[in-house]
């Protein structure tokens, strides 16, 4: 698969860049300025949940109602400044990058990060000259989990689904493009600890670095 692909396609944060902690930490942040004191168990609940799922964790535990798109504005404000300073490519990503532009494979970046963000990130990291395409979800139609999202990007792109691979650290976007046809490589760490089963049911291959990939 990773041999006769065409097109990588990476999501960004807790894929090429280690700033998925940093996103996780504002959960705890954003339930302690409601003036909870968290136990250390929550907090560890909360670090390993992205998306819909604190939604429905801070409704659960606190009755805390809040919107995802309150959320997501709130993160993506206080995300700036970490951004701004740089955070730490994964492990390996930027070779990993280099090594398929000479090889001529498409590198393509789809994220669900808002795209003026994305550019911030993408710049202090030093790795736009290896990207063929940017792409942030709100630039496109649809979200990761939709099947049909991925015919829309590969037609983008130029290339057939079947000779794409998608790099994903999230379970749901992991998801969307095994059913859309594409071949999935899962990123891991600490922060989808609780989805690492499912994630090695759903992926064509599962690393923890990308100097484990030639």
């Amino acid at each position: 698969m990773l041999e006769r692909m065409k097109a990588a396609i990476f999501d960004m944060d807790g894929t090429l860049l280690d700033s998925m902690g940093e996103w996780r930490k504002l959960n705890c942040s954003f339930v302690r300025d409601q003036g909870i004191e968290l136990t250390s168990d929550q907090e560890n609940d909360l670090l390993s949940m992205s998306g819909m799922m604190v939604v429905e964790y801070v409704k659960e535990k606190f009755g805390i109602e809040a919107p995802f798109s309150y959320l997501l504005e709130r993160s993506s404000r206080l995300m700036e400044a970490p951004y701004r300073a740089g955070v730490p490519h994964k492990s390996g990503a930027a070779d990993y990058l280099a090594r398929l532009r000479a090889r001529g494979v498409k590198c393509v970046i789809c994220t669900a990060t808002p795209s003026r963000l994305m550019m911030i990130a993408l710049n202090k990291a030093g790795i736009v000259r290896d990207l063929d395409y940017i792409f942030s979800t709100d630039m496109l139609e649809g979200g990761k989990a939709d099947p049909a999202f991925y015919d829309r990007l590969c037609a983008m792109i130029g290339e057939k689904k079947e000779d794409c691979v998608m790099f994903e650290d999230a379970l749901y976007a992991m998801k969307g493009a095994r059913t859309a046809g594409l071949g999935v490589v899962g990123v891991t760490d600490e922060t989808n600890l609780r989805d690492r089963e499912a994630i090695h049911a759903v992926c064509d291959v599962v690393i923890d670095s990308f100097d484990e990939l030639e």
